[in-house]
């Protein structure tokens, strides 16, 4: 699928941490054709976001990545009030997660009140994640989201430390992260926009 693969190439562009060598080497990773990606280099040279293989204008290239997320999401909830419970669980899991919005901006800025837990995963797993869930708390409402990930948001996550050091937890990749908290809208997207200023001076600074 066209927008899978094109936003799987942008979460690359838009990570600070990784330095791709060629374009030969970020479809590689992105798992695109390297005739694709360079007809796509050459749309984004176009528009004077990148030059060769440099990002030079950030927002504009998150602005695209943005456009590549569903228009409705498939999700459950939860009332579980054991915050000790639910990270046991996921850490006991054995399956593929990656947490987004609040719980996510509070591991890499602290800007938000953490009212909700929303977690990525799979949709082979989603039925395994239901009956996790269901054990530890109450179903339908509450401060917990499942959110079947079905255009690519788990990929590129990131391994960080928890607020605590005791864990490390899988967080999306930061320009999902920021595209999630937009979505939020309010005080959300004002911890979006602080986060993708930061990422912006990183990328173009490489």
């Amino acid at each position: 699928m066209v927008k899978t693969k094109t936003k799987k190439l942008l979460a690359l562009l838009l990570d600070a941490d990784y330095v791709p060598k060629s374009k030969y080497a970020l479809a590689k990773k992105a798992g695109c054709s390297p005739t694709w990606v360079l007809k796509y280099f050459k749309l984004l040279e176009n528009k004077k976001i990148v030059k060769e293989i440099k990002v030079k204008n950030a927002k504009a290239l998150f602005e695209l990545f943005h456009e590549k997320r569903p228009k409705k999401q498939i999700y459950k909830t939860y009332s579980i009030n054991d915050s000790s419970k639910l990270i046991e669980s996921v850490k006991s899991s054995g399956m593929d997660y990656a947490f987004t919005t609040y719980v996510a901006e509070n591991i890499l800025q602290k800007h938000l009140f953490l009212h909700r837990t929303d977690i990525y995963v799979k949709k082979e797993n989603f039925e395994a994640w239901h009956e996790k869930m269901s054990k530890i708390g109450l179903c339908g409402g509450g401060n917990v989201r499942l959110i079947i990930s079905e255009y690519e948001e788990l990929f590129n996550k990131k391994q960080v430390n928890s607020e605590n050091k005791k864990y490390k937890s899988w967080i999306v990749n930061t320009p999902q992260l920021i595209s999630d908290l937009f979505v939020e809208d309010g005080p959300a997207k004002e911890a979006g926009e602080m986060l993708l200023k930061k990422l912006g001076k990183k990328i173009e600074a490489k």
